[in-house]
């Protein structure tokens, strides 16, 4: 399975991609890819109303559903966005790495239950950083991200 390469509809995000940010910040630096999907996050209705009154809506900023943080919750955050990229890291290599050898991925084995759920508690907060239900109709997740 041959992917278009990243950042193409229907390519497999690096790692990388997930940050604190969220996908709100980065639609808002990427305008044109905000045109093509705007009606995912703002209503259909709001978005034409927003065009009959002359507003462009690719121009309206999409705000983070993260925006202010204590040290403390920012810390916490960083912990799981670095667990959520080690075990995305390792299922999108093994993903790969198993379609050049022609073999079966094997995916990460998390060593504790701790981890798992600790990994399960990053899950959600990346969905909330960057919605999978909408990521999912965008690109390919060719390997599982919820355990």
């Amino acid at each position: 399975m041959s992917l278009p390469p990243w950042p193409e509809m229907g390519s497999n995000p690096p790692a990388s991609f997930f940050n604190i940010q969220g996908f709100a910040t980065y639609l808002n630096q990427t305008p044109t890819l905000k045109g093509e999907i705007i009606d995912y996050f703002i209503p259909y209705q709001i978005t034409s109303t927003l065009s009959s009154l002359g507003f462009d809506a690719t121009k309206v900023p999409l705000a983070s559903d993260v925006t202010t943080l204590s040290h403390n919750q920012l810390q916490l955050y960083k912990q799981q966005l670095s667990l959520f990229d080690k075990v995305y890291t390792y299922n999108s290599n093994a993903y790969f790495t198993s379609l050049t050898n022609n073999t079966t991925p094997m995916y990460y084995t998390f060593k504790t239950y701790q981890e798992l759920t600790q990994y399960k508690s990053a899950t959600t907060l990346v969905n909330k950083l960057y919605p999978f239900e909408i990521l999912t109709q965008l690109y390919t997740f060719p390997f599982p991200i919820y355990m």
